[in-house]
């Protein structure tokens, strides 16, 4: 494809997707220094609803290429897609994945109890490391939703922020299948509905896997309408009410699983689940009609965040796991200036990853890309 057949980007989706990012740092932040004391519902911090805005953006952003060729009669040069997205999202996973390791190590050396010290059996002998560290960069077969993996054991990895990347993984190596599946359908309301339902059986029956892959669905199916969507103006009125109401159902929903709302049944907890899912698609959809979300999430400091999100997510884990035993050490012992401290240095270290990992990974996968692409007229 030359340059100018290439979809033009979409600025704003940058900015949610870097906005996104920040919001799970924050929740990392506050929840691993216990900035507001043990105890407190730091789940109200919405990061699970940003991961799953990540989900649904990746959903339309990988499925815009596809369906601007399929549009236009023109085949998709899947060859070169693949080992085109295996570089640009493994080479900064492992390298992140390698740092966890070695803080990891680092955290144990100084006694401490924490998951990254702990993921790996460092006293366990040569075999029984070498083991550990192995299953820390399987992001094809260790999956987990971020509590538990797929077995229903606890989620062992010294870089937690990964388990959201075998998703990431697998759903680029099915994207065919979802294109193939959703590119020509036609009754669209059905598929959405069929979608979400799927969701809540997920949500209800505990079944994760069925809803994190169908989020990713959503995505492709929204990515059908960029252009109508990009057109649409809305108010300024209605376009507020809708995000107010997109965060409510999104903190209702976080509320609900934080305990803070007693009691509730199985099945009325899955519906508001859903329904959160339903609001972060909602949140894409308000990034990209003609308004203010869009406008503001265009702007360039929110799209510096958008280029290093990537960088930001695999990497703050680490530095904000590593602050928490170094700063006592230092002295700084008050919650609220170690969470000052994270905070910065997480975005400090994600724009020098994004220099030194990410931004070749994103050169070496583009050449990968052309040298694994098809000849002219083949």
């Amino acid at each position: 494809m030359s340059a100018s057949s290439e979809p033009a980007r979409i600025h704003s989706l940058d900015g949610l997707r870097g906005v996104a990012s920040v919001v799970v740092l924050v929740l990392h932040v506050a929840m691993m220094l216990e900035l507001w004391g043990p105890g407190a519902p730091y789940s109200l911090i919405p990061g699970t609803p940003a991961v799953i805005v990540f989900f649904v953006l990746s959903g339309v952003v990988l499925s815009i290429g596809p369906l601007s060729r399929l549009r236009a009669g023109r085949p998709y040069d899947w060859i070169a897609y693949y080992p085109r997205r295996v570089v640009r999202l493994c080479v900064p996973l492992f390298a992140a994945v390698a740092l966890g390791v070695v803080a990891g190590y680092v955290a144990w050396r100084i006694g401490s109890t924490g998951r990254s010290a702990t993921a790996i059996d460092f006293a366990g002998g040569a075999q029984r490391v070498t083991h550990d560290v192995l299953m820390q960069f399987d992001v094809v077969f260790n999956v987990s939703d971020d509590a538990r993996t797929l077995l229903g054991t606890p989620l062992s990895r010294v870089n937690s922020p990964v388990w959201s990347m075998c998703w990431e993984l697998w759903f680029s190596l099915t994207l065919p299948l979802a294109i193939a599946c959703l590119a020509r359908v036609r009754r669209e309301r059905l598929t959405a509905a069929a979608l979400f339902a799927g969701i809540f059986v997920s949500h209800w029956c505990g079944y994760f896997p069925l809803r994190l892959c169908l989020t990713f669905w959503l995505g492709v199916l929204l990515a059908r309408h960029l252009d109508e969507l990009s057109r649409a103006r809305l108010t300024p009125a209605v376009e507020v009410g809708c995000l107010v109401l997109a965060l409510c159902v999104v903190e209702l929903a976080q509320a609900n699983a934080a305990g803070l709302l007693g009691p509730v049944d199985a099945l009325l907890g899955a519906a508001l689940a859903t329904l959160m899912n339903a609001a972060c698609a909602a949140l894409v959809v308000l990034a990209v009609t003609d308004g203010l979300v869009r406008r503001a999430l265009s702007v360039r400091p929110v799209r510096f965040l958008g280029t290093v999100s990537f960088s930001l997510y695999l990497t703050h884990a680490v530095v904000v796991g590593g602050l928490e035993a170094l700063l006592p050490r230092l002295g700084v012992v008050s919650p609220l200036a170690q969470s000052v401290v994270a905070l910065a240095a997480s975005l400090v270290f994600a724009v020098a990853f994004w220099r030194v990992v990410e931004r070749p990974s994103i050169g070496l996968s583009h050449r990968v890309g052309v040298a694994a692409a098809r000849p002219a007229g083949e």
